[in-house]
């Protein structure tokens, strides 16, 4: 599971890490891969930080603006887990000290397992951020930006492409906007998991294999105003999800149905090789004569509202019948 997976980023060995305290004056340099920031201030990537080790930055403090400066940090192929910028990375493996008032702005991050991973973070910003070819490690991660057990942040503005599993994803988070992003080529284009409370406004997701994905378990969310076109499987699913058992013998593992969600406004469309432009339901994962989707036994459990699309397959009555938007109803379509 991607929880057990991200849970060791907080016990990676510190023995390598280069500290930097904030002196007053102009944003202070960053140079070497493997820098640890513990004091708060304004930080500045002089220089690429190429095929780090571990990872690039680690954020350790609140109050703490990085600019990248339109440099690039890059991680090496080996085997451990590397990120490029991430926070709250704990001295002490059984003690977790969230970070607030982050800002991480102003540049590209490749080939890491997490591009950006905003980790125990709250009312923090991720923003013009390039972030792109990040790769799976051990089957999990291949993320551009990552938002984890973290709460009212904001993530705009940023380009994800080409990463091997999730562009932006939101796993086990609340209250976080996800705003005029861009996301193309990835394996899912925008997903939550174990989330509740997001917005995802105004985004553009297109060329993926799946476009935005709401699931499993994720609730009260409302995803308004987005341009989901052409990716390969489906636009916006709501999802919970069926798996096979750990064991063989036991029962089926059912992660819950995600709910209470509102989608509306979106274009959505040229999404059909999967179930259509829209769908809620489970993604059945067991294979064999059963089928790959499956509805909820207790109908509809999401709002959907005024969607220009395609296709679609939900419970009789759920999604309602495709409108046409005017382009003001679109916000992906604003530059701003």
């Amino acid at each position: 599971m991607k929880f057990f997976a991200k849970t060791q980023w907080l016990l990676l060995p510190l023995l390598l890490l280069a500290t930097f305290p904030v002196l007053a004056g102009p944003p202070q340099a960053v140079t070497e891969c493997e820098t640890l920031i513990t004091e708060p201030g304004k930080y500045r990537l002089a220089n690429d930080l190429l095929n780090c080790e571990f990872f690039g930055v680690n954020i350790h403090a609140s109050d703490v603006t990085l600019d990248l400066k339109r440099q690039t940090i890059s991680c090496a192929e080996n085997e451990n887990m590397t990120g490029g910028v991430l926070t709250a990375l704990t001295e002490k493996p059984d003690v977790f000290f969230p970070v607030s008032g982050v800002k991480i702005t102003n540049g590209t991050v490749t080939g890491c397992s997490d591009g950006i991973l905003l980790a125990l973070a709250e009312d923090s910003m991720v923003t013009k951020i390039t972030s792109w070819g990040n790769r799976l490690w051990n089957g999990v991660s291949g993320t551009g930006i990552t938002v984890w057990l973290s709460q009212h942040n904001v993530v705009t503005h940023n380009h994800v492409f080409a990463n091997e599993d999730v562009g932006i994803f939101s796993w086990i988070a609340g209250g976080n906007l996800y705003k005029h992003n861009t996301a193309t080529g990835n394996f899912m284009g925008i997903r939550t998991g174990y989330d509740d409370n997001a917005e995802i406004l105004c985004n553009q997701v297109h060329g993926n294999a799946l476009g935005i994905a709401l699931g499993p378990a994720s609730t009260d969310s409302l995803v308004r105003g987005n341009l989901v076109v052409d990716n390969f499987y489906e636009g916006i699913s709501v999802v919970g999800v069926v798996m096979p058992p750990e064991v063989e013998g036991d029962d089926p593992v059912t992660l819950d149905m995600s709910e209470g969600n509102t989608i509306r406004s979106n274009l959505v469309e040229g999404n059909h090789n999967g179930v259509g432009d829209l769908f809620e339901g489970y993604w059945n994962f067991l294979g064999g004569d059963i089928p790959a989707y499956q509805l909820h036994a207790d109908g509809c459990m999401n709002t959907w509202k005024k969607n220009q699309y395609g296709s679609a397959y939900a419970p009789d009555g759920c999604i309602g019948s495709s409108v046409v938007l005017e382009e003001d109803d679109i916000c992906a379509l604003d530059e701003d």
